[in-house]
């Protein structure tokens, strides 16, 4: 293992400070901007960056992008998002400031995906520098929609060319086999006219916050959350779950919306919608109201569900259209995504799994974290399925790859975003081996 130098440090932090600074949320469309003009700045300054290291640099639609390093043989991708979710309520610093916490880095996407981005395109640096002349070449994709549904890497696939081998560095240790499918959609109906409800910024979000207004009284309430992933809505508080408690029960009753929501996708309700559907080996279904939007002209309820892999998405739409029959409502997709699995024994999958054993102790822990790492660090490391949907479904031969630890607590999309200094360097001679690794794959085919 070859430990990053000061130099390389520097390097490292100059470049994930420029792009923590650069709030790339997705905004309104415009020319040259199709997500936003921040999104944009995040992919133009990436781009711009590489090509003055000496990199093949490409901009893809304004989409996407890619770094590459050699001009012969297969190609291996790495691929990683610059795009982030909203900030969110509760951060004690700013969101979009780089910040040093003692031994920690703080600020909207040092974990997602921003921080491992950065990792990957220090490995790619060594690389080059290792290889003048490699024998296959090395390409860094970066997306920027990733977090509303990867449509960034659908124009990738359009026009470019498709890797031979590859890993996303947007997911969990040690390597993931499996994710379950992702059905985001709506339920619509006409609203009635006596109040107003608002709460959440993303479905694939646990909404920090709900606001309810009584139009008939002019009075408003409202519920404090805690923000988490979709993939793990027990790490959260729901704040509109907690609404459906705290409002006028006159106005839950005459919200077939809201009914709907208590039966099946509160947190005490009666029939959890995941109940009508078993677990398999990529873990149960989970389900997240994550937008709710209730005016005087339209009613609008945003559901994110994690399906298991063997499990149909027209069998997750048949349960949605009987649930929205019940209460005389409509089903809208937004979008789906089918779940994905990898054989776990692949030479691919097995090569970065025993890379993350041999490096998985020199991982820098807080005390709080030491014995779920001992009980993690007395098992042997094997793949796993997660909830989370990352880009390796989005092209054919890539897996995720890290960054989080088994024994670490979900960072992705909550307030005060936070890891390890030493080991987001860590990761930098991690992926430097994956590319060696991988590489060999693919050459001696």
């Amino acid at each position: 293992m070859n430990h990053l130098s000061e130099q390389e440090k520097s390097t490292f932090n100059s470049i994930l400070s420029d792009l923590i600074a650069i709030p790339s949320v997705k905004g309104e469309p415009s020319d040259g901007a199709p997500y936003g003009v921040h999104p944009k700045a995040a992919l133009t300054y990436f781009l711009d960056r590489a090509a003055s290291d000496g990199f093949i640099a490409e901009n893809i639609g304004d989409k996407a992008g890619y770094v590459q390093w050699g001009t012969k043989g297969p190609l291996l991708a790495v691929l990683g998002h610059l795009d982030v979710v909203p900030e969110g309520a509760d951060w004690i610093t700013d969101a979009f400031t780089l910040t040093s916490e003692g031994s920690y880095f703080s600020g909207r996407g040092v974990v997602d995906d921003k921080g491992p981005v950065v990792s990957s395109y220090m490995a790619l640096l060594r690389f080059k520098r290792n290889h003048p002349d490699p024998d296959f070449r090395v390409r860094l994709i970066v997306g920027t929609d990733e977090e509303h549904g990867s449509s960034c890497m659908e124009r990738y696939c359009e026009t470019e060319e498709l890797p031979d081998i590859g890993f996303t560095p947007d997911a969990e240790f040690p390597c993931i086999f499996a994710e379950k499918g992702i059905y985001q959609m709506h339920f619509e109906a006409a609203p009635d006219g006596k109040f107003t409800l608002h709460g959440g910024n993303a479905a694939n979000m646990v909404p920090p916050y709900c606001e309810c207004i009584d139009l008939k009284e002019s009075k408003g309430i409202s519920t404090k959350g805690v923000q988490a992933h979709a993939s793990h809505p027990d790490l959260g508080i729901n704040a509109i779950d907690l609404m459906l408690d705290k409002m006028d029960p006159s106005l839950l009753s005459g919200s077939p919306l809201l009914q709907l929501m208590k039966k099946y996708f509160s947190k005490s309700a009666s029939t959890p919608f995941a109940s009508f559907f078993d677990r398999d080996i990529s873990g149960p279904m989970t389900t997240n109201v994550g937008i709710v939007d209730i005016s005087t002209d339209h009613a609008r309820l945003h559901v994110d569900i994690r399906f298991p892999v063997t499990i149909s998405e027209e069998a997750v739409r048949s349960k949605l259209e009987e649930a929205a029959e019940e209460f005389g409502v409509k089903v809208v997709d937004d979008s789906v995504q089918p779940p994905l699995f990898k054989d776990k024994d692949s030479r691919q999958i097995s090569d970065l799994t025993e890379i993350y054993k041999n490096y998985r102790e020199l991982f820098a822990y807080s005390p709080d974290e030491a014995d779920k790492r001992a009980a993690v660090l007395s098992k042997d490391a094997a793949p796993i399925a997660i909830g989370g949907g990352t880009y390796a479904r989005t092209m054919p031969n890539i897996v995720a790859f890290g960054p989080q630890l088994p024994w670490e607590k979900d960072q992705c999309h909550q307030a005060n975003e936070r890891i390890l200094k030493e080991n987001l360097y860590l990761l930098v001679s991690m992926y430097e081996e994956a590319l060696e690794k991988l590489g060999n794959i693919i050459i001696s085919k």
